[in-house]
């Protein structure tokens, strides 16, 4: 009685489940890996408030810190979004050395500086 070998078969099973192997665990390993990068940080600046002028001025200074994205900017008076620093900024960043001018501004206004969702710089309008 002859036996006949069928070792092809089992390697071709064997590559295979090697093959499937790697598609299952390549996907795996990649989301875990993409869930380890860090989130986006707030940003760290140095605001410097002047006093308020009488015409109503007010202008917030950078001094120091990351710079922000103009889009990012959100300035807030007594709640209330104040863009008429705007007009005057032609800058696409607030870097260091950079200032703000806000018009319009009363004594004992509380002003809130926002950029990516975080309150940056919050004080209250002093002549």
């Amino acid at each position: 009685m002859m036996v006949q070998k069928e070792s092809a078969v089992s390697a071709v099973i064997g590559e295979v489940l090697m093959i499937a192997l790697v598609l299952i665990l390549v996907p795996i390993v990649t989301i875990s890996l993409l869930n380890q990068l860090p989130e986006d940080r707030v940003p760290t600046v140095t605001i410097k408030m002047g006093s308020l002028s009488q015409s109503g001025e007010l202008h917030l200074y950078h001094k120091g810190g990351d710079w922000i994205k103009r889009e990012q900017i959100l300035i807030t008076c007594n709640g209330v979004e104040n863009r008429s620093w705007e007009s005057g900024f032609t800058n696409l960043t607030f870097d260091l050395g950079d200032n703000l001018t806000l018009s319009g501004i009363s004594q004992d206004t509380r002003i809130t500086f926002v950029a990516r969702n975080a309150v940056i710089f919050s004080g209250v309008a002093r002549s």
